[in-house]
């Protein structure tokens, strides 16, 4: 007996042991876990814009001013899902068209253009013309339109013409990058109100400094997807069409700087001129390109008598 409980007493140690350190783990756990749910708690108190963060609000609630003060509100929020309201937004397209024009005068065809364009509620947006020949002009002219007379407009235009070299039109649909948008800033005017409505429940200073920064926060972003808004419905609202007019060619009266006798006398003088660089050239060479020859032509019949000489000793 007394060798059997010799034996066992090792195990029994090693058993001890394993409880004891099972026992510790299990109270280490309980007190970490309560102080990580106190700081939870503490921070929900004080911090209020965190939690709002996490917050889930239904449409309804926010209108309704309804906000959940606890943890159950915000666990109920969370598993309950939210039915958003689309609304229907109508088609928003970008047309862009480009035209190639032959004119009689590129003046008159662009005043018809210029008023085809206020008649259809429009504006001239940018003009370029230029005279390479005295009496003909050459340009472009940019103007926008409404969307919903864009190919009234194009038809008007190409009236003007004499001929049409060209014609292309082009038309992108933007209506779900539109729709996302406006989702996106529904959103974040509902986060703001969500906000606000905390901000009027805060007490401490930080609390109210840290929601007011995240209120300055939201309100940037609702500014950023104002402008991109403001700026899809100026592309959509009004068509871009630009139009490159050309002159029909035509017999041209004489240039008043056509001088032919000038061109003349500039001729007989490049001539003399070019004759008197020949004959300059050919004394040049005379004085100063012979005798620097001279001394090369000597070398050259040094090294040739040499190499004659050798190659007769080396035969014989």
């Amino acid at each position: 007996m007394k060798k059997f409980i010799e034996k066992v007493k090792p195990i029994a140690k090693v058993i001890g042991i394993i409880f004891g350190v099972f026992v510790l783990w299990i109270v280490f756990n309980f007190f970490t876990n309560k102080n990580n749910y106190n700081l939870q708690k503490s921070s929900e108190i004080n911090l209020p814009m965190m939690a709002s963060e996490r917050m889930d609000f239904t449409k309804d609630s926010i209108e309704m001013g309804v906000m959940p003060d606890n943890e159950s509100n915000y666990n109920q929020s969370a598993s309950t899902p939210q039915t958003t309201n689309t609304l229907a937004v109508e088609k928003k397209v970008i047309k862009n068209g480009n035209l190639s024009l032959k004119v009689d005068k590129t003046e008159t065809a662009a005043e018809e253009i210029s008023q085809i364009a206020k008649n259809q509620t429009g504006e001239v947006f940018s003009t370029n013309f230029y005279e390479r020949v005295k009496g003909q002009k050459n340009g472009s002219i940019t103007i926008k339109v409404p969307v919903e007379k864009f190919e009234s407009t194009i038809a008007q235009i190409k009236s003007v013409a004499t001929q049409v070299i060209s014609e292309s039109t082009t038309g992108r649909d933007v209506t779900e990058k539109y729709s996302d948008l406006q989702a996106q800033l529904r959103n974040k005017k509902a986060e703001e109100q969500s906000f606000v409505k905390i901000l009027d429940r805060a007490g401490d200073i930080k609390d109210v400094l840290a929601v007011t920064q995240q209120i300055s926060r939201v309100r940037g972003e609702i500014e950023r997807l104002e402008g991109q808004i403001r700026f899809m419905d100026s592309r959509t609202n009004m068509s871009t069409i630009t139009i490159a007019l050309s002159e029909d060619i035509e017999i041209t009266p004489v240039k008043n700087n056509w001088r032919p006798w000038q061109v003349t006398k500039k001729a007989f003088s490049d001539l003399i001129s070019n004759s008197q660089d020949f004959v300059d050239g050919t004394i040049k060479f005379i004085i100063v390109g012979i005798p620097s020859l001279i001394p090369f032509l000597l070398f050259l019949g040094v090294i040739y008598w040499i190499g004659k000489k050798l190659w007769r000793k080396i035969r014989s």
